[in-house]
């Protein structure tokens, strides 16, 4: 039988279309394979960058943060706050983070990431290579506090002081504080931190504003109070107003 031109010429053509097919396709497949390919160099070279933007003392700290405990870091920061004469909330307020925050760091229930540590030991007048140095000294906690080493926690210009009972301890629970008043002052803002706090009256008048409650203390009267809830003192007297007062966890 002769062969048949038309299926002859299109059997030709569907074998030539599936050369080009083929050809096509391992064309699109080795771009693919180069794109990919090209996208795996890149993915290398932005994670060689990264690594290039740590210094080293980042690298260091970040090796010290792997091999060391933890509780170093919230103990160290609470050393030289507390050497610098800071509270925790004036220690927030000027490196640009929360109360909670620095509470929450000290007592290493969160690790700081390495720039907010920067911050952190930038207002208390140190850096990453000094902080992680093998010269780190602790202080060893003393048993008497004479009056020159309690802490004023207070700005210098405030009417109200509050000096704190600071012996150099890395494993306290409980801060200690001798507050004065002057005549006609307050705290002047609403306070809240975590933790409770009990107080005593030992000369003058106090009112304790507490949410939209206002509570008057008398010489001898004590207070107990959830520290968490906003809470104002202020003095409404002509006269000096003294309390003393203890809280848990050491939030200031």
């Amino acid at each position: 039988m002769p062969a048949n031109p038309k299926l002859n010429s299109t059997t030709e053509g569907n074998v030539d279309n599936a050369s080009t097919d083929i050809d096509i396709n391992n064309g699109i497949d080795a771009d693919v394979a180069s794109d990919k390919a090209a996208d795996i160099d890149t993915d290398d070279d932005i994670s060689g960058d990264d690594e290039d933007e740590l210094t080293d003392s980042e690298k260091a700290m970040s090796a010290e943060n792997d091999e060391s405990p933890e509780e170093d870091i919230g103990k160290k920061i609470n050393q030289l706050r507390l050497a610098k004469g800071y509270s925790q909330r004036k220690l927030a307020k000027l490196s640009g983070l929360t109360n909670t925050s620095i509470s929450s760091i000290e007592r290493n229930k969160v690790s700081p990431a390495v720039n907010t540590l920067k911050a952190i030991l930038a207002v208390l007048g140190s850096d990453l290579t000094t902080f992680f140095s093998d010269e780190w000294k602790e202080p060893k906690a003393r048993v008497v506090v004479t009056p020159k080493d309690l802490l004023e926690l207070s700005e210098p210009s405030s009417r109200v002081s509050l000096r704190q009972v600071y012996n150099c301890s890395t494993t306290k629970n409980l801060g200690f504080l001798i507050e004065v008043y002057q005549p006609n002052s307050s705290t002047e803002e609403k306070i809240a931190h975590e933790g409770e706090e009990i107080g005593t009256v030992i000369e003058g008048k106090i009112l304790i504003r507490i949410d939209e409650t206002t509570y008057l203390l008398n010489q001898g009267d004590s207070y107990v109070i959830d520290t968490i809830r906003p809470h104002t003192f202020i003095n409404p007297t002509d006269g000096v107003t003294r309390i003393v007062s203890a809280h848990t966890p050491t939030t200031y």
